[in-house]
């Protein structure tokens, strides 16, 4: 993960050489928007994924498939990366030029549909329905506040604290 979001993260940079201060748009506006869309949005997670197990028990597995990694390293290093590579690295790519170069060409929904299906279709690759169904709406959600705000900040921070809330602090499982 932190090889492939390494990789993203080099191409955006150089994608996005000489554009940092206008997708990097700090404000407290921007940062209460992150805090508090990332709290909303493990709160819709939690009450999805409850109301998921009881409708379809057979979800549970394929949700508790998504936690088996957490064993893999220490929950300090796991919180570190995701608050501080991972999702910051995800954000700069699929909202910051994905969904920038998609916006150019379409209609802004449609750029914000495409981008969330193709950054949900990459996690196709495991091929577990709940982490795609949730893949696209999270990024609907980011990719929602970056053309709310034009500032890849809100979104970076509700990226990075859902991720450590969800994975770490209070996984659903």
């Amino acid at each position: 993960m932190v090889f492939a979001t390494g990789t993203l993260l080099g191409y955006s940079a150089w994608v996005l050489r000489g554009q940092w201060e206008e997708v990097l748009q700090v404000e407290v506006r921007g940062i209460a928007l992150g805090i508090a869309s990332a709290g909303l949005l493990y709160g819709l997670f939690w009450g999805g994924h409850a109301v998921l197990v009881t409708l379809f028990p057979e979800s549970h597995a394929a949700i508790a498939s998504i936690y088996r990694r957490r064993a893999e390293a220490p929950a300090w290093l796991i919180a570190t990366m995701l608050l501080v590579w991972i999702a910051p690295a995800e954000e700069i790519f699929w909202r910051g030029v994905l969904q920038r170069y998609m916006q150019r060409k379409l209609r802004p929904v449609w750029a914000l549909l495409g981008s969330a299906l193709l950054y949900a279709l990459v996690h196709a690759w495991s091929g577990n329905l709940p982490l795609l169904v949730a893949a696209f709406v999270l990024g609907i959600a980011w990719g929602g506040l970056f053309l709310w705000t034009g500032s890849l900040v809100p979104g970076i921070l509700s990226h990075a604290l859902w991720d450590v809330l969800v994975f770490v602090v209070i996984p659903l499982q």
